[in-house]
């Protein structure tokens, strides 16, 4: 049985050794300093860029309000500019009617010179007589001097109407003149509105490509982020499969280590000196009992037994200790069967009802076939505190504490703890 054990835990020894040596050449081809260099530069990089977008972002905001002042303007000067129409339009139609009034006023001048001419050449044509014979045909001299000054007054009156027209003319003519004035002054004037809105226009123009230019490189910039980022993660992950091979290889190393001290206990014969309470850090699970029934490598139909089984007379219903402080993670009464039998009951898988305290470094320990159990899970233990009853749930034959130590998930000889 021994010999079977030894070439068993040395299988097990050497595939611990090739797959160390696996995780070894697969550690080593990962270039740890590189790496954390590789890390630090992006997220200096990644730094840098979150600066340049946060500088970015203030001039867009700057440049957006600038924006909003350059169309401020426009809206003013478009404003203007309509303002400035509507007066032209105006002064034009006043331009209008001042000339319908001059063409009135040339009108009456014309057609009083066109009548004052037929005046005159009927004069003319009749000769100084006319006049003459007008005057001479006086009554008396009083009637002689009426008649004179009519014919003065009639030539002074057309006179001093010509004139009086002439006058009117000139007066609108100058307003005219004014107004035409006035109209160029304001074309001028909406021609510097416009020139202005021209270049204010090209000015909110610029600033518009300015700002999606800053929005396209924010962008980019964020894309570039992106993909640092992308390579940060990889580089994380590629440094916690580092981690986890490099814990694997130490976790493998202590197997292979335990396997070994297993070994060597093997052929030493360790159990022969289990007669008292250990006196290392680890108590008996079982006060007053040592008496054992099954080896940790005894083979069972599964397989090697993987625990020690502590029996004795009496030992029904004896206290179960904690063999070491830890925390409680499993604990429950799910087996009524609290009796012999050569069978499974298919209860905690053959364990019954059964505890399971955590010690940490990996180390567990495990305590089947209870018959009581007086903890919880998440409680905290201490070595020595009875935690339930030895009893026969499960798979189990008679009265026994099945007693199991676990490290890293593997099971190992418990008596190596009370060497």
């Amino acid at each position: 049985m021994a010999g079977k054990f030894i070439k068993l835990t040395s299988a097990l020894a050497a595939l611990s050794v090739i797959l160390t040596t696996a995780t070894v050449q697969n550690t080593f081809a990962f270039d740890l300093e590189e790496n954390s260099l590789e890390r630090e530069r992006l997220a200096s990089e990644n730094s840098s860029i979150l600066e340049r977008i946060s500088e970015n972002q203030k001039t867009i905001k700057d440049k957006e309000l600038y924006s909003k002042q350059l169309q401020r303007q426009i809206q003013e000067l478009s404003q203007k500019i309509k303002e400035s129409n509507e007066r032209i339009k105006t002064l034009n139609e006043g331009i209008k009617q001042k000339q319908v009034l001059i063409d009135e006023k040339l009108k009456e001048i014309a057609d009083r010179l066109n009548l004052l001419r037929t005046r005159l050449r009927a004069v003319y044509m009749a000769g100084d007589t006319s006049s003459l014979e007008i005057i001479l045909g006086a009554k008396s001299f009083s009637d002689f001097i009426d008649k004179a000054q009519m014919i003065k007054s009639m030539s002074d009156y057309d006179s001093n109407l010509i004139n009086n027209l002439q006058q009117k003319m000139d007066v609108i003519s100058q307003e005219q003149k004014q107004l035409k004035q006035d109209k160029a002054d304001v074309e001028q004037e909406k021609k510097s509105l416009e020139e202005n809105k021209k270049q204010i226009n090209e000015l909110s123009a610029e600033n518009q490509v300015l700002i999606e230019e800053l929005i396209a490189e924010n962008h980019d910039m964020r894309d570039d982020m992106k993909e640092n980022e992308q390579r940060q993660k990889a580089l994380e992950e590629a440094l916690d499969q580092y981690n986890k091979e490099v814990a694997e290889k130490a976790r493998k190393e202590r197997i292979a280590r335990m396997l070994e001290q297993q070994r060597i206990a093997r052929e030493n014969n360790i159990t022969e000196i289990l007669a008292q309470p250990s006196n290392n850090e680890y108590v008996w699970p079982c006060p007053g009992f040592t008496y054992l029934t099954a080896l940790f490598d005894e083979e069972r139909y599964y397989g090697i037994h993987g625990a020690i089984d502590i029996a004795g007379a009496g030992i029904y219903g004896a206290n179960v200790i904690a063999c070491a402080a830890g925390t409680i993670i499993y604990a429950a009464i799910i087996c009524p069967h609290d009796y012999g039998k050569e069978y499974s009951c298919g209860c905690g898988g053959g364990f019954g009802n059964y505890i399971m305290i955590d010690h940490g470094n990996g180390k567990i320990s495990v305590y089947a076939h209870l018959s009581g159990i007086i903890v919880d899970v998440g409680q905290e233990v201490q070595a020595g505190q009875v935690i339930g009853y030895v009893g026969t749930t499960g798979y189990s034959t008679g009265p026994h504490l099945h007693f199991e130590t676990r490290y890293d998930g593997i099971r190992y000889d418990p008596l190596l703890e009370y060497e």
